[in-house]
């Protein structure tokens, strides 16, 4: 093991160990030249058996560490030590929220903040396509100061994207918080499996225990995905048919039965908070050897230091943080957040769009070229890459579509255009582009889809912006601008042909890119065309997961044997062919695809550029 006590880890001086878990040990650290105490997150060896982990855990760390919220633990830093990854934290006095209901029960305001302020944190991590996957008590901190924190984002991403040795168990996480699907080991998480885990720990906060405990963890996980949830009301009487509806909702075994979003789940559950007056006492009520219990509350707060934030596996990590009495009265200021928050979508909704002069541009020759390149992340080295423009796709009579025309901006010039016009879709999309030019992503993405959102009524716009997108090799924005212009589109539309394929040719090569579904999940794609999803989950299993060709293999030859002869799928199976070192059978495919009289003319040019890489 290559850390221990006293030993100096880049700019860091190990001082204690502080807690250990399943999937990391955590150590207090010091940062001399900066003066601070920092909080060392080693993640365990066994994840080094997997050959992808230090890109995996590059990549999500860098995602993670791009997030700044007063309610989610800062990352300072990641690096390898030795070979051995790990990540630098803010360390933070006080307890984990665990660790604070073992001591005693809370009052209904103590309940509330916390929610609020655990809620405030996911919704914006949300927003910026990053999903936790593990809502806890354990990854709750509590800080002295009134601080309440979320911890841990990302790490239990790092942990079940790969193949180690450590158990099923340790991978996922404690099983009393696990979401159904997560149960099932579905690819395609979105922000309903962090509501089912977040409602999992109010029900817990509120009925006075987690609603599936058993002797094992596979008990309790098989009962998440097939038992129905014990009511809230015949565990604790005291509990309101208000809070109860709510509690059903947030736990339904169908995401789609779930709320819609974070925020939404929040303001449902204020409101059943504050109009029943019955939960202002909940009484301790624990079964099996997991459940957290609510005895009476201690006289006198725990001082031990302990751990900023907890190893995410089922053995119980110490206690993090020490704690002082109660901080609730400090967080009142997220009660107005919210309110704030609520306003000003109101005010988005009430916005006029703006007519753009050069969305009727006739230069029909500069419509969408997919790109030479993803984002900037770089692809397998095995993939083949595309290396020259393809031709636009036909405009149909009646629609005639144009890029629009876009003034390269700097960041801070473009953050100062959206300040200066807060309702301008236009604005917003060139904040978006400089800020993925700036390597800031999921930040720029966010801001695409906010411009999606302000022209949602003007559909030639977002799909003039679309075909402006994909030539700056912007794919990924093309989809989100596409989606939206998709909306309530009936296919006989004028123009729905040319909007439809553009789609599909932007999700084709938007899909290559690593951060693709965190930023458009296939489930997303599936509710528009279970084959648009088809083609993005393919695409991207094939360029970004070139490791693993079963799934991607299986996937295809279904939809071969139900949609035979759809152009997509054959350039998928040759391109999979080729990549895995079958360059006769991709020939073949290949060649039989640019024989095709009706192949989109995208199409046609990939599966050549294919060819020409075949020896």
């Amino acid at each position: 093991m290559p850390f221990s006590i006293g030993l100096q880890v880049g700019p860091y001086r190990i001082l204690e160990q502080l807690g250990q878990g399943g999937m990391a040990t955590v150590y207090k650290g010091y940062h001399a030249s900066l003066d601070r105490y920092v909080a060392i997150k080693v993640l365990h060896q066994a994840f080094l058996e997997d050959p992808n982990f230090h890109a995996r855990f590059q990549r999500e760390a860098r995602l993670v560490a791009r997030l700044e919220h007063p309610n989610i633990v800062p990352i300072y830093d990641y690096a390898e030590h030795e070979n051995q990854p790990y990540l630098v934290m803010k360390y933070i006095e006080g307890e984990t929220l665990k660790a604070r209901l073992q001591r005693g029960m809370l009052n209904a305001s103590d309940i509330l903040t916390i929610i609020e302020s655990v809620g405030a944190g996911l919704a914006y991590a949300h927003k910026r396509g990053i999903l936790h996957r593990d809502i806890k008590p354990s990854n709750v901190i509590l800080a002295n100061d009134g601080g309440i924190y979320l911890a841990d984002f990302g790490l239990a991403r790092i942990a079940q994207s790969g193949e180690s040795t450590l158990t099923s168990d340790m991978v996922l996480g404690t099983p009393q918080y696990i979401s159904p699907e997560q149960a099932m080991s579905k690819k395609d998480l979105d922000e309903g499996t962090d509501i089912y885990s977040l409602g999992v720990m109010l029900y817990e906060m509120t009925v006075g225990r987690v609603p599936f405990s058993a002797d094992t963890p596979f008990s309790v996980i098989h009962d998440h995905i097939y038992t129905p949830l014990p009511l809230p009301s015949s565990v604790n009487p005291k509990i309101s048919p208000e809070l109860e509806r709510v509690l059903l909702k947030a736990l339904a075994k169908e995401r789609a039965d779930r709320f819609k979003d974070v925020p939404e789940f929040i303001e449902a559950f204020r409101q059943s908070w504050m109009s029943s007056t019955s939960t202002l006492s909940i009484p301790g009520a624990a079964t099996g050897p997991d459940a957290s219990t609510l005895p009476p509350a201690a006289s006198a707060p725990l001082t031990m230091p302990a751990a900023l934030a907890a190893a995410s596996s089922p053995p119980p990590a110490p206690a993090e943080i020490s704690d002082t009495a109660s901080q609730t009265e400090k967080k009142k200021t997220s009660k107005r957040w919210w309110l704030m928050a609520g306003a000003i979508g109101l005010c988005l909704c009430c916005v006029t769009f703006l007519v753009i002069g050069a969305l009727r541009n006739n230069d029909q020759n500069d419509a969408a070229q997919p790109p030479r390149e993803t984002l900037s992340t770089p692809l397998s080295e095995s993939a083949p890459q595309l290396t020259a423009p393809l031709p636009p796709s036909q405009p149909v009579r009646g629609f005639e579509p144009a890029p629009v025309e876009l003034p390269s901006l700097e960041l801070e010039a473009a953050k100062s255009l959206v300040e200066e016009n807060p309702d301008d879709p236009i604005a917003h999309l060139q904040l978006g582009i400089a800020l993925i030019e700036n390597d800031q992503h999921l930040e720029g993405y966010h801001e695409i889809r906010l411009s999606s959102e302000l022209a949602a009524q003007d559909r030639p716009l977002l799909i003039g912006a679309g075909l402006t997108l994909e030539r700056l090799s912007r794919p990924l924005g093309a989809v989100i601008l596409y989606l939206r212009a998709a909306e309530n589109l009936r296919p006989k539309t004028p123009g729905a042909e040319f909007l439809f394929e553009s789609l599909r040719r932007s999700v084709y090569y938007g899909f290559a890119d690593p951060l693709a579904p965190e930023i458009i999940p296939y489930d997303t794609l599936k509710k528009f065309d279970a084959a648009l999803a088809m083609i993005a989950e393919a695409r991207h299993n094939i360029i970004v997961h070139p490791d693993d060709i079963q799934p991607t293999q299986n996937m295809l030859a279904e939809w071969r044997k139900n949609q035979p002869g759809m152009a997509e799928i054959e350039l998928l199976q040759g391109e999979l062919l080729l990549t895995y070192g079958k360059p006769e059978e991709a020939r073949q495919i290949l060649n039989g695809l640019t024989q095709r009289p009706d192949l989109p003319p995208w199409v046609a040019q990939q599966a050549r550029e294919l060819l020409s890489q075949i020896p």
